[in-house]
């Protein structure tokens, strides 16, 4: 997930690295109860996030629809010093067996299909262990309006490389 900046390659690591974001909560929300099938597993991420520094010069975007005919639709948007840096289109749909399927296209970048790993309510863990970075993504709810996305260069990783703690925000020209 490098982004192409001004001719060069700019990690979003470094990017993650320089905001100041907003602390979350410390714990996730659980629940034992087995939650929804398919797409609607995915549900609770529909809506508008953002991380972002003090000045907001610095900020992760990111924007997902509801569920709908078996498919999310999202989009994010990278911004360092007041400038677009990179933006990734990506989508979650579901299969014929109900697994979920994420598929990234970043900017300037070939696209990648990312399969998920977990069942569990409140989480989405996607994996491709054939592709160079990342190999792991994860989003957590941590509560109803804060989500953590980390991002993992191995599959089986016990530190994310990057991890970049969302707010819900009103989506733009609401």
């Amino acid at each position: 997930m490098n982004r192409r900046v001004d001719g060069g390659a700019v990690s979003v690591v470094a990017l993650s690295a320089c905001l100041l974001l907003a602390s979350a909560p410390a714990h996730a929300q659980t629940n034992s109860v087995p939650g929804p099938a398919g797409i609607e597993r995915a549900a609770w991420l529909a809506g508008c996030w953002k991380a972002a520094s003090a000045d907001g010069r610095n900020a992760v975007e990111e924007q997902w629809m509801s569920p709908g005919g078996g498919l999310m639709v999202g989009m994010s948007r990278t911004i360092r010093e007041g400038e677009a840096r990179g933006y990734e289109l990506v989508t979650i749909r579901s299969d014929a067996e109900g697994h979920l399927i994420y598929h990234a296209e970043p900017s300037g970048q070939s696209p990648t299909d990312f399969h998920d790993r977990s069942t569990e309510a409140g989480r989405l863990v996607f994996v491709n262990g054939d592709h160079d970075f990342p190999k792991k993504i994860v989003y957590v709810r941590m509560a109803k309006d804060f989500v953590h996305a980390a991002v993992f260069a191995e599959v089986d990783g016990a530190d994310p490389a990057f991890l970049i703690p969302y707010r819900r925000t009103g989506c733009p020209g609401h």
